[in-house]
């Protein structure tokens, strides 16, 4: 929004998944999300696709700014994807758990880490990803992984 000021389709996808967040959060537990608002929220995702497709027809993207318009071909790209916390109540609106998780790795990289291959870095993600789910076990993780290398 800040670097294409001039397009209009940018304000008003934010203004959607705002809005879709908001309705989604704001479900009782028992509560289904409607077909028929879903229905809605799909359709103006759509038209704003529309206008975004048309705002970069009549003014293509720079050469040095593609972001916006990269961003616009993903979101129709992956429209399913994006919009799949509408369809099941499973999965949370936001990524806020999975960027918790990656941000102590990237933490832990600042610090100490310097990783010669590729390997030892899957063997630090498995190994996170291991620590992290007997954490959410509330299992005693010092004797569960003694447990794992018996």
């Amino acid at each position: 929004m800040e670097n294409e000021p001039g397009l209009k389709w940018n304000t008003k996808m934010w203004e959607l998944i705002k809005e879709m967040i908001h309705f989604r959060n704001s479900l009782k537990p028992d509560e289904d999300i409607g077909p028929d608002k879903v229905e809605e929220f799909e359709t103006r995702y759509k038209e704003i696709l529309n206008i975004a497709k048309e705002e970069y027809e009549y003014e293509p993207p720079s050469d040095y700014y593609k972001d916006g318009y990269n961003l616009y071909v993903r979101l129709g790209e992956y429209m399913e994807s994006h919009l799949l916390f509408l369809h099941d109540k499973r999965v949370p609106p936001d990524n806020n758990r999975s960027e918790r998780l990656l941000r102590v790795y990237k933490r832990k990289q600042k610090q100490v880490m310097a990783l010669r291959s590729f390997d030892s870095l899957v063997y630090l993600c498995r190994s996170m990803s291991m620590v992290a789910l007997l954490r959410s076990q509330y299992k005693n993780i010092y004797k569960s992984v003694a447990d794992i290398f018996n």
